[in-house]
């Protein structure tokens, strides 16, 4: 079970634009997800109910703070990932579900302010870890960035000082076009959010995806012979190569 918070001091970074990647990336791939939203505007949880077109999760909207404690808590103990939206400014809901994270991203506009509050959300992370006696790890993620601008190159300059993720998400229309359509962006914007989730899962934010060997079909083994530890340790080696087609099935002999 992990808990992610999407939060920022500062609104209109894309927190509910990056809790709606994150979260419909994983029901795609069969992860058991639940997402809370915390925000009182209930960005998130309008764009679950009522244009979210990919497989269902369970989405709720709760922005007082004792209760989405316990929510947290109980949400956790029947998913995988638990994904938590909060307010655009400081909020005691917002600094519960940075008590309650695992890990806290930070989602970050080109700008002079944007940089500023970035920094000191990470502090308030910190904070909120030294608090609660644990480690809390924070990540800034660079959002609408436009390479060609001075404005973008500046602020990623600016924001190098600062604990972020290589993976950034650029200023393409079809990150718009999901809050009004519901549909999981494709094409470039696609290829951003699959380099945003790898790194996730590289630094064990995020589960995997799980290799379904169902449809795989292993090669005809002889066996006669052969010891069962020998016999496990060949089956170990057919399916490490799930992409092997069943008509170029090897037959092992002894």
């Amino acid at each position: 079970m992990t808990i992610i918070t999407i939060a920022s001091s500062k609104g209109g970074p894309g927190k509910t634009t990056l809790a709606e990647l994150i979260v419909g990336t994983l029901v795609a791939d069969s992860v058991n997800v639940a997402a809370l939203d915390a925000d009182p505007t209930g960005g998130l949880s309008r764009w679950a109910s009522r244009l979210y077109e990919g497989p269902a999760f369970t989405c709720h909207h709760e922005a007082d703070e004792a209760r989405l404690a316990h929510l947290i808590h109980r949400v956790a103990q029947e998913a995988e990932v638990v994904v938590v939206d909060t307010a655009g400014f400081g909020n005691r809901a917002a600094t519960v579900a940075m008590t309650a994270a695992d890990a806290v991203l930070i989602p970050m506009v080109p700008g002079e302010g944007d940089v500023t509050e970035a920094a000191r959300t990470i502090e308030l992370v910190a904070g909120v870890a030294s608090a609660a006696r644990r480690h809390i790890p924070s990540r800034v993620v660079l959002n609408r960035v436009r390479p060609s601008t001075a404005l973008s190159r500046h602020a990623a300059a600016e924001a190098g000082s600062l604990p972020r993720l290589d993976a950034a998400l650029s200023d393409l229309v079809a990150y718009g076009e999901m809050g009004f359509s519901g549909r999981m962006p494709t094409g470039k914007a696609g290829t951003e959010v699959a380099v945003l989730m790898d790194e996730l899962r590289n630094l064990g934010w995020l589960p995997r995806p799980a290799i379904n060997t169902s449809s795989v079909k292993t090669p005809d083994v002889k066996t006669e012979g052969v010891s069962r530890s020998e016999q496990d340790r060949v089956r170990g080696l057919v399916l490490a190569h799930p992409t092997a087609r069943s008509d170029d099935a090897v037959r092992w002999s002894f």
